[in-house]
C-alpha cells in the first residue's frame, strides 16, 4: 500500500481548495447574471401618454403652481423601501387549469405593491367583464370576456405575437380599454395554488356564511359558516364555486383566501415557508419577476401588518349591468359584465395615482 506523504496531502488540500473556490465563483457569477432576469418573458406594452384624473387635485399632482409657504417647506419625498420601486402594479390571473399550456383567467387581480407607505392594494376585476381585446382582428377575435382575452393569449392557442402569452395578451386588453398598465405580470394555475397552500401548511378562514359547491347543477353544503382550517383543495373549491353567489360572491371569497393567504405568509410558520415559497414562484408559476424583485417583494411582506397594510377592492357592481351579449366567436349569447368604460377608465386612473380607494 504505497504511503501518502505530507507534502501530497498539503497539494491534494490546495486542489480541492482551488477547485471549491472556483465552483462558488461560478455560482457568484451566474447569480449576478440572473438576479435581475425576469423568470419568463417580460411584458412588453404600447406606450401610452400618461392621462391625469378629472377628480385629482392638480397641486397634488405636482401641476399646479406652488404657494409661498410650499416653496419654503416642500414636502419630504419617502425613500421606497427594500431597494424597491416607488410603487409596482402586478397584474396576477388565477388560471383554470392544470397547466399553463391553455386556461382561462377565472381570477383577475391588480396587486399595487407601494414601497413608499409600505401597504398592498389588491383591485378585483370580474372575470365576465365584457372587453375589447386588441391585436386579434385577423383571428375574427374583437372582443369577450376578460378570462377569455387570458385564454386566447395562452401558448396553446397561438394566437397571440406578444411577450407574456395569457398574461400578456391580458395586460394589453386591460390597457386597451381602461389605460391601466401593469408592471409585471404573475399567473398561478390550479396544480401551483393548491401545491402554494399545502406549502404553507394550509391556512385558516372565517365564513359569515354558508358555502355551497355545484353538484349535478345543484348547490350542495360545503362549508357551514364559521372558521375552518382548508388545504390547497379545499382553497380552490371555495375560490372557484359561484352557485348561489354569483361572480361578485365569488370575488368575495377569493379576497377571504387571499387574506388567509397573507395571514399565514405573516406568522412565524409562514416566514419559515417562504424559501420554499420562493422556490415554487421559480418552477410552478409564471411571472416576469426577477429573483431580485421577488426578494424586494419577500423583504416589504415582512414589514407589513395584513390588517392594517393589505386592502381588498373591487369595482363598484353600479359600474356594471348583466346582459346578454352575443359572443361570434363561439357563435352564442353569453351572460357577461358590460361596463361603464369611460368611468371604469377613471377610477383605474385613480387607482393607478393611489387616489382611490
Amino acid at each position: 500500500m504505497m504511503k501518502i506523504t505530507k507534502r501530497q496531502l498539503k497539494i491534494f488540500k490546495y486542489i480541492v481548495l482551488g477547485l471549491a473556490g472556483f465552483t462558488i465563483l461560478l455560482g457568484l457569477g451566474y447569480l449576478a447574471l440572473t438576479w435581475n432576469k425576469p423568470l419568463s418573458s417580460a411584458l412588453n406594452l404600447p406606450t401610452e401618454t400618461p392621462q391625469v384624473s378629472s377628480t385629482s387635485d392638480p397641486d397634488l399632482l405636482g401641476t399646479g403652481t406652488p404657494s409661498a409657504s410650499e416653496t419654503l417647506s416642500p414636502t419630504p419625498t419617502i425613500e421606497p423601501v427594500c431597494g424597491g420601486p416607488t410603487t409596482m402594479n402586478i397584474l396576477v390571473s388565477g388560471v383554470a387549469s392544470n397547466t399553463y399550456l391553455y386556461g382561462l383567467a377565472d381570477a383577475v387581480r391588480i396587486a399595487r405593491v407601494d414601497f413608499q407607505n409600505k401597504n398592498v392594494t389588491v383591485l378585483a376585476l370580474p372575470r365576465d367583464l365584457w372587453v375589447e381585446i386588441p391585436g386579434l382582428g385577423d383571428r375574427g377575435i374583437y372582443a369577450g370576456k376578460l378570462n377569455q382575452a387570458y385564454f386566447y393569449g395562452t401558448e396553446g392557442m397561438g394566437y397571440f405575437s406578444g411577450s407574456g402569452y395569457g398574461s400578456g395578451l391580458l395586460a394589453e386588453t386591460i390597457q386597451n380599454d381602461y389605460g391601466f398598465r401593469a408592471d409585471n405580470y404573475l399567473a398561478v394555475n390550479l396544480a401551483s395554488f393548491r401545491r402554494i397552500i399545502d406549502t404553507l401548511g394550509g391556512i385558516d378562514v372565517f365564513l359569515p356564511e354558508d358555502v355551497y359547491k355545484k353538484v349535478n347543477e345543484q348547490p350542495k353544503l360545503f362549508l357551514k359558516a364559521g372558521s375552518h382550517h382548508l388545504n390547497g383543495k379545499e382553497a380552490e373549491m371555495l375560490a372557484r364555486n359561484r352557485i348561489t353567489i354569483g361572480d361578485f360572491g365569488r370575488i368575495n371569497h377569493q379576497s377571504i383566501v387571499l387574506r388567509a393567504v397573507a395571514a399565514k405568509l405573516l406568522s412565524p410558520s409562514g416566514v419559515a415557508a417562504i424559501p420554499a415559497l420562493v422556490d415554487q414562484l421559480k418552477s410552478n408559476v409564471l411571472t416576469d419577476l426577477s429573483p431580485a424583485e421577488i426578494s424586494q417583494l419577500v423583504c416589504l411582506a415582512g414589514m407589513l401588518d395584513f390588517q392594517e397594510d393589505l386592502e381588498f377592492v373591487t369595482l363598484p357592481e353600479e359600474l356594471m349591468v348583466e346582459q346578454m351579449v352575443y359572443d361570434p366567436v363561439r357563435g352564442i349569447n353569453t351572460a357577461a359584465l358590460v361596463g361603464d368604460t369611460p368611468a371604469i377608465r377613471q377610477l383605474m386612473s385613480d387607482f393607478d395615482q393611489r387616489i382611490w380607494p
